[in-house]
This record gives structure tokens, sequence and C-alpha cells, in this order.
């Protein structure tokens, strides 16, 4: 450090104008004469200068180690490496469709969780549903055009592999032929594009690798699981593309029955009556029977569906809960409340199909020669719109229970660490509250459960536009808070006056890939 001389006592003003200071006791005489207020004098002893280099040197070292250690601290300990998007990919779909649910239709796949124990064709068909499945649910590109690219290798895979007789009675093919048709579902491009052969494309031949092996050779409950599958896969395809049963999916369909105890069971002879509508269906789109024929028929069908629900076991009867105040969520204030997801989409299978029958004999009526528009059958078709409102009333008191995070479906949201509390001006008490959530992937399932009945529902012949209206912003409400853009779509086309036929819908909600 450089001296630079001893510092002065003098008071402020004498020091800025350096004059010598007197530093007498009250004020000093430069500041009288100047008639100036005297600041007073320096302590020299405070003033004297000491080298802090080493005091500040360790100061800034030991701040430095501090910070260092707070950065440690705040840094997260590395928990594994980012799985690759195909191992995510993989345990998505097996958590969804195979292990997820007790009552899930794919859970004859877990065997193959391991994909070590899966052949070439049958793990690269996973592998491209799985990306499918996954691409759609965080709609990613990526994994779009990596789902396409292991969809072409499987079917190349899965073709030479079938020149093998032996391999083609195996149950790994006929998961294969499934897996690829669940693909074309979750994509849907074809069907979007009016191509009706692509619903049964990969069912049909599903079906002939089960009459190659026989029907004898499906023994134990997993392999008939898996012929429960192919038959509901392919009667949902033959509803939606218009097509008859085959005779070869009635006999499978018989066969399974006599091998399980279904005669109680309200899903099977729900499926069994579908059959009939599908083939009803077929013949009325093809001219094969009379319009008087038709109707006669579809009122008899009609008869049979309400009747199943009467026949319903109490496991499979829901609860009509009546609410006090107005809810955004809720329509006429009350919602049914049921078991499960799987039951309320069996009763509203019933409603949705009750719905489009009494619908097609309003249609067909008109061109009926037997008069059915005359006075006398007046009563007759105030009948058909009153099962037409009452059956879209019941599937919206169906939805409620999945949407409504507010209230009804709060058990079923995933609550995050940080909560973050707010009051909803919709909710039906004024002090429920609601949080920041996510929905697993089982809610999500229980949403798209409910996406097609409501659409039926919604541009159904004769609703109150009170119920339609309702019905368009809950599938705004669908669309932004549970992100799925399926819903903003159909949510369009019901603005714009729901006269899309309701099987395309269908196709673009996913079909049975994510809704069986």
């Amino acid at each position: 450090m450089v001296f630079c001389g001893k510092p002065s006592k003098a008071c402020q003003r004498c020091r800025i104008r350096k004059l010598r200071c007197d530093l007498r006791r009250e004020s000093c005489s430069s500041c009288l004469r100047a008639n100036a207020v005297c600041t007073g004098y320096r302590d020299t002893e405070q003033l004297r200068i000491r080298d802090e280099s080493k005091n500040i040197k360790r100061k800034t070292m030991s701040q430095g180690q501090k910070q260092k250690q707070l950065k440690l601290t705040l840094q997260p300990e590395p928990r594994s490496l980012m799985l690759s998007i195909e191992v995510q990919a993989w345990h998505a779909f097996f958590a969804n469709y195979v292990t997820g649910s007790k009552a899930n239709s794919w859970d004859f796949l877990e065997v193959y969780y391991n994909a070590a124990d899966a052949p070439d064709y049958l793990k690269t068909s996973i592998d491209a549903v799985s990306l499918a499945y996954l691409s759609s649910k965080v709609y990613s590109e990526v994994g779009a055009r990596l789902a396409k690219e292991k969809y072409v290798s499987a079917l190349s895979l899965t073709t030479k592999a079938l020149r093998s007789p032996e391999i083609a009675r195996k149950d790994s093919a006929l998961l294969t032929s499934l897996l690829l048709d669940l693909f074309e579902k979750i994509m849907n491009e074809e069907l979007r594009s009016g191509n009706s052969n692509a619903w049964t494309n990969h069912v049909n031949g599903a079906l002939t690798l089960v009459k190659l092996r026989g029907l004898g050779g499906f023994q134990g409950d997993m392999a008939l699981r898996v012929l429960i599958r192919l038959s509901i896969n392919l009667l949902i395809c033959c509803v939606a593309s218009g097509s008859p049963v085959p005779n070869d999916l009635t006999n499978l369909w018989s066969y399974a029955g006599s091998q399980l105890k279904t005669k109680a069971d309200p899903k099977w002879n729900l499926t069994s009556l579908m059959m009939v509508y599908a083939n009803l269906r077929n013949e009325i789109l093809e001219n094969k029977i009379s319009v008087e024929k038709y109707i006669a028929l579809s009122v008899e069908l009609d008869a049979r569906l309400s009747a199943l629900t009467v026949d319903m076991p109490p496991l499979w009867q829901y609860k009509t809960i009546i609410v006090n105040s107005k809810s955004e969520r809720i329509l006429d204030y009350h919602y049914d409340s049921y078991t499960d997801r799987h039951v309320t989409q069996t009763w509203n299978v019933i409603r949705l199909v009750r719905i489009l029958l009494n619908e097609s004999i309003l249609d067909y009526s008109s061109q009926s020669t037997g008069g059915l528009l005359a006075r006398s059958h007046e009563s007759f078709l105030v009948s058909v719109y009153s099962n037409i409102e009452r059956m879209s009333h019941e599937i919206c008191a169906s939805v409620p229970q999945y949407s409504d995070c507010a209230c009804t479906a709060r058990k079923k949201y995933v609550v995050g660490d940080s909560v973050n509390v707010m009051t909803l001006e919709n909710s039906r008490h004024s002090s429920a509250r609601a949080v920041i959530h996510t929905h697993s992937i089982s809610h999500q399932a229980d949403i798209y459960t409910v996406m097609f009945p409501l659409y039926v529902a919604g541009r159904a012949r004769g609703v109150a536009k009170p119920l339609r209206e309702w019905v368009i912003r809950q599938y705004h409400y669908i669309s932004g808070h549970f992100n799925i853009r399926m819903a903003k779509i159909v949510c369009q086309i019901l603005e714009e006056g729901g006269t899309a036929d309701p099987w395309t819908i269908y196709a673009i909600l996913g079909s049975y890939a994510f809704a069986a």
C-alpha cells in the first residue's frame, strides 16, 4: 500500500476548500467568518488504514465454498437413465391394456410382458401397437412415425411366419393378428378415409387362423378369452361397416358360450343381441328385406334390448343421485352411479343401439306402404320419440361419474405434490373445491367409454335443444380438461349439426381401441 500522509482532523468545509482549520471547540474560525455551520472534526484513530487483504480473501473463499455446497444440495441425484420411447410405450401399453384392470380384455398377453419370451413377429407387433397407443396419448409425431415403421416390419415378419402351418396354429400367430387389428383402430387412418375393408382385414385373418386350428384347439380360460376378444372385435367391425355376421363367428361364439357359464352374464347376452342387430342392419342396407319387415323386426329387437335391462343382476344396477344445486357437469339435477366403466359401457351400448334402432324406424316408416304415418299409428311414433329421448337422457346421466372432477369423479384423479386449491363457480356444492391434478390411465379410459354414447345422444332425433347444447359443452370440457383432441373434433361436428354417421364418429374416436 502507498502512504499518502497523515489524515486531517479538519472539518468537512475546511478539507473541501483546503483551508487550515484551527479546530476551535464550538466552531472553527473559518466557518464562523463565513457564517457557516461547522460539521465538527474527525477522529483520526477511526480512520487508521489496516491491511485486510487476508481477511477479505478468507471471507470470499468461505462464501464461495458455501455457494458450491448449496448448488450441490439443490441438484437432484440422478435416479435412473432416460428410457427410450420404445420402452416407455411398451410399459404404457401393458399398463393400460393388459395389467391395469381386473376386467381387462387383453390380459392373455401378460405372458409376453418380457419381450424375450415373444417371437419376433409378435414382439414387433406389440412394439407397433405400443408406440401407436403412446403417440395417440401424448400426440408424438416421432412416436407415430416409429409406430408405422414397426407396423410395416410386423406385417413383413408375420407374412413370412405364416408360411409355416405349424406357426399359423400357434397362439402367437392369432395374437399378432389381433394386435395388428388394434393398431389399425388406434391409428384409424384407413377408417377415417372411408375404407370399409379396413374394419375387417385383420380380424378376418384372425378368424381364418382359428378355422385352421379348429375350435377344439382352444381349451382353458385364457384360450377362450382370446376367442371372445376376437368375436367382439369382429362383431363391432360388422356393425360399423354394415357387413353381415359370418357363420364362422356365430359358431365361434356358440363354442365359447358352451365352454363358459354365460347365461347370467349381461354383456354376453347383449353381444348375442348385437349379432341380431348387425345382420338386421346389413339386410336393410342391402335391400334384402322389405321396409315393413325391417320395422317389425326392429321393434321386436328394441323390446328384447329393453327386457335385458330389466333382468340386470344386482351388481349391474346403477343408483340415481339427486343434486340440489345447478352444475355445469350435470344435466337435470341428477346423475347415475355405476359399479365401474364396464358396467356403464354395457348399459350405454344398449341405449345407443336402441336410439339408432328407433331412429331407423322413423326413417323407414316414411317409406312404408303400410301407412305407418297414418293417424292410427301416431301413438306408435310418439313412443318411438319417447324411447329416443329417454335413452339420450340416461346416457347423459352416466357421464358425470367420470367427468366431474370437482365432485363426482374426485376419487379418480391423481393429486400432485404441489396442491393449488381453487373454488369452482360451477360446482354443485358451494363449498366444493378442486385441486390441480392429473388423470390416471384408468380414468382416461373411463372418459373414452362415454364419449361415443354421448355423441349418439347429442345428435339423436328429436332431443331437446338444452340436452344437445349440454352435450356440446361436455365435449368442450373433455377436450380441454382431459386433453383429448378427438373430443374437439367431435364437438365441432355436433356444432355443425351432427349429421355425420355415428359409426364414422366411432372410427374417429378409435372404436374399440380405447373403450372396449
